[in-house]
């Protein structure tokens, strides 16, 4: 058995699991196309350390693979996107039921599975 490591450098905010995150990523992978409509950039990413790993509602993610790198540019994202990417986040999270929203940042996340 090997490991698998990454980093994902995202823009979003934590989640609660509130179970096994597999349970959670069929519920979002069933729930997320239904919003696409009001919500066209959200996604989910699950990330963490082997065997707790935590997930995010996110608009950008990007992977970087150990021993590799990327350049990254947040800063090229307008005020106006910050603010469409803030209101989707947060209406995703409202009809995912999620209690308290946390306000959206950039996120890194190391990863190993």
């Amino acid at each position: 058995m090997g490991y698998y490591h990454s980093t994902y450098f995202a823009y979003g905010f934590r989640i609660p699991d509130g179970g096994a995150p597999w349970q959670l990523a069929e519920r979002l992978e069933a729930e997320l196309p239904k919003l696409k409509g009001q919500c066209p950039d959200v996604g989910f990413l699950q990330a963490g350390d082997y065997d707790r790993d935590m997930t995010f509602l996110v608009t950008q993610s990007d992977e970087v693979d150990l021993g590799k790198f990327k350049t990254v540019t947040p800063q090229t994202a307008t005020a106006e996107q910050y603010a469409a990417w803030g209101e989707q986040l947060r209406a995703a999270a409202v009809v995912l039921g999620v209690d308290e929203i946390p306000e959206p940042g950039w996120l890194v996340v190391p990863d190993l599975s």
